[in-house]
């Protein structure tokens, strides 16, 4: 087999076993995923798994991680600086990125064990957040500065996951406005 050839099935083996995991945490809490109900579901061998992942808890590490890469490099490619005057595009990107596959997060966001995941997440966005250059750094030591932080991180996570809950009727344009209206109002005074 051509090295062309080799690398698609690679992919296509990932894509399937990446599927396959997300169908299962739909039905299943995370710690009972087997290698044999990925494989199943994903109709392939366990050499074809084993040649890719150690144990279902890679497969959900490597999610996870790509998942926390992909908001790194998000955040990355805007400043930190007056995130709080203006948090919209930051939120619009993140949005845009979800929606490209909105059924997947939405399983993965939901899913019973997502919980150290979405912990990670916070912690990542209260980072970002702690580092927004337009905030003085007496401020910064606050513990006001804190609780909003902390605040505005974990409400970021906690609406899109009342979103793909499906219950907001809000387009993720509108959902990333109103977020992104509530985070500049409620800094205005402070900042």
């Amino acid at each position: 087999m051509n090295k062309k050839a080799e690398y698609k099935s690679a992919i296509r083996s990932r894509k399937l076993i990446r599927a396959a995991f997300a169908d299962l945490i739909k039905e299943k809490d995370l710690g009972k995923i087997t290698v044999t109900d990925i494989v199943k579901r994903a109709d392939i061998n366990r050499g074809t798994f084993y040649a890719h992942y150690q144990d279902v808890q890679a497969v959900s590490d490597q999610i996870g991680n790509e998942i926390i890469e992909k908001m790194l490099e998000f955040l990355g490619e805007f400043n930190s600086k007056c995130f709080f005057q203006n948090p919209k595009p930051i939120l619009l990107k993140v949005s845009k990125w979800l929606e490209d596959d909105f059924e997947f997060y939405k399983t993965l966001i939901n899913a019973n064990g997502a919980e150290q995941f979405l912990e990670e997440l916070k912690t990542i966005f209260v980072n970002y957040m702690e580092f927004d250059s337009a905030v003085p750094d007496s401020i910064k030591k606050t513990p006001t500065f804190r609780i909003r932080v902390n605040f505005f991180a974990g409400g970021i996570l906690n609406i899109f996951q009342v979103w793909f809950n499906g219950d907001l009727e809000y387009s993720f344009d509108e959902l990333s406005q109103e977020v992104s209206d509530i985070i500049s109002c409620a800094s205005e005074p402070f900042f």
